[in-house]
């Protein structure tokens, strides 16, 4: 009985290892000629599938939520070939470790709804270093039992050894021979040349390798959040009145003044602050998502640590409140800041994380402070991912291009032409459809950069792998209205 149980874990895990290599392989062929585009949803596709099927053998509990978060990775992946800005695209990247990790995460018990936000922590950390580790962990338990097995495949690999020096040797002499059979042996060589065969061997075994270590995680029963092990320090009521009653103050002084501003309109900000419309719209957004963050990440530390449970559910449910505020102090600046200086897609993105940060502080006290830790980090977690995925679908490179274009088509407001033109394929359309109405000097300048740039002459990428849906958009559109923007442009070629 013994012996059969210790047989089935070590057969799982030379599947594992099998089901890496062939990862690898695949991935050195689908991503060799880029990360972003058809051959990653491919790859990712194939490793979800692997991934499934064995958590799939591991237990029927496991592979319910690896297809949820192999999906997420999937979407993740096919957005990034629908849009091509670089900043959008690294936003949907993270994603992909974010459902490395989930599934890492089901190791130790921990899922949705039944995971603090130590496991989320732990299982982020573990990413890179099961990446690390690689294979060690498959490869201890693997042999158990194969030592016929393993003496033959290691016949075969000294024969291999033994037969690539001989074939080396005697093609050059066969070839040599005769002109024919060396046209087809150079032929051959020139397909596969010892320095390519070396490159995607290695390439293939790195892939491998690392995803061995995700894998492991999947067939592994005996795995543990060790951070949960680390002793945490207490403070008492004392501590915990000085700290978050000084921060309490300390917002709520903010906030006062803050209301003045929200309610009194722009003769009270230039009044209080001393400061332009332009200056205040500049200052402060910034560094009131910032304080939001660290105001959450401080509560979740302080509920952890203090001994005084009712005086830190007062205070915490107080800061939230004053938090809250300040964030709305920071969409008033957002609004003041479009209507001096335009829309920028940084400023887009903090404007996501702050409506994050206010669903999370919004969850923080319907969960943490009512005593339902489990669902607060499975609940933020998803709204992260829900926001990363809308974001990227509702196009903020296209949002950003139609307001700046808004803004100086009806109030006359300079444009940034360059930045524009920064922020991709995914703003070309836009920019089609609002071009006639623009100034003849903003006209000029951007139907000489879509030709320049997006020109069904320029060269483009025709590998499959790393086709963008956005890219190729982009110039069938700037293809179709060719002749038209070769006229608008005249004048701004000059020198292209």
């Amino acid at each position: 009985m013994d012996n059969d149980a210790a047989v089935e874990p070590a057969h799982l895990k030379r599947k594992t290892l099998l089901c890496a290599l062939m990862l690898g392989v695949l991935g050195d062929l689908l991503l060799r000629a880029g990360p972003i585009g058809p051959g990653l949803v491919v790859w990712i596709g194939m490793a979800g599938t692997g991934t499934t099927w064995l958590a799939w053998r591991t237990g029927a509990t496991r592979w319910r939520p690896v297809v949820a978060w192999s999906t997420v990775a999937l979407m993740a992946a096919a957005l990034m070939v629908v849009r091509h800005n670089g900043f959008i695209q690294f936003l949907l990247c993270l994603l992909l470790p974010l459902a490395v990790s989930q599934i890492i995460m089901l190791g130790w018990g921990a899922r949705l709804g039944r995971s603090l936000p130590l496991d989320h922590l732990y299982a982020m950390v573990s990413v890179p270093f099961r990446a690390l580790l690689g294979a060690v962990p498959l490869l201890a338990g693997a042999t158990r039992g194969r030592a016929p097995a393993l003496r033959r495949l290691a016949g075969v690999g000294r024969g291999l050894a033994l037969a690539i020096p001989l074939i080396w040797v005697f093609t050059g002499l066969l070839s040599s021979a005769d002109a024919g059979f060396n046209r087809v042996a150079d032929r051959a060589f020139d397909v596969f040349t010892v320095t390519e065969l070396s490159s995607h061997l290695i390439v293939a075994l790195l892939i491998a390798w690392a995803v061995s270590g995700w894998l492991a995680a999947v067939v592994d029963h005996d795995q543990e959040n060790r951070f949960r092990r680390i002793p945490l320090p207490s403070i008492g009521r004392d501590e915990t009145l000085i700290v978050l009653g000084s921060l309490a103050l300390l917002f709520g002084g903010f906030v006062v003044v803050q209301l003045g501003y929200l309610f009194g309109g722009q003769e009270a900000i230039q009044r209080i602050s001393g400061l332009t419309m332009a200056e205040y719209a500049r200052r402060g957004f910034f560094e009131l998502v910032t304080i939001a963050g660290l105001t959450l990440g401080l509560l979740l530390f302080a509920g952890a640590v203090s001994t005084s449970q009712r005086l830190y559910l007062s205070l915490a449910l107080v800061l939230v409140g004053l938090v809250l505020v300040m964030l709305v102090s920071a969409t008033q600046r957002f609004v003041l800041y479009i209507d001096e200086f335009g829309l920028s897609l940084d400023r887009l993105t903090v404007l996501a994380i702050l409506l994050w940060l206010a669903f999370t502080l919004l969850l923080f006290s319907a969960t943490v402070l009512r005593g339902r830790l489990y669902w607060f980090a499975s609940g933020s977690t998803l709204a992260g991912v829900v926001m990363v995925l809308v974001f990227a679908l509702m196009n903020p490179a296209g949002w950003v291009a139609s307001v700046n274009l808004e803004r100086t088509i009806d109030q006359q407001q300079s444009l940034d032409t360059d930045y524009l033109m920064a922020l991709g394929a995914d703003a070309v359309p836009v920019v089609l459809e609002r071009l006639d109405a623009l100034p003849e000097a903003e006209r000029c300048t951007l139907a000489a950069n879509l030709i320049w740039r997006w020109s069904p002459v320029v060269e483009y990428r025709s590998n499959w792998r790393v086709w963008s849906w956005a890219e190729a958009k982009a110039r069938e559109r700037v293809s179709d209205r060719e002749r038209m923007l070769r006229v608008m442009a005249r004048g701004c070629l000059a020198g292209r």
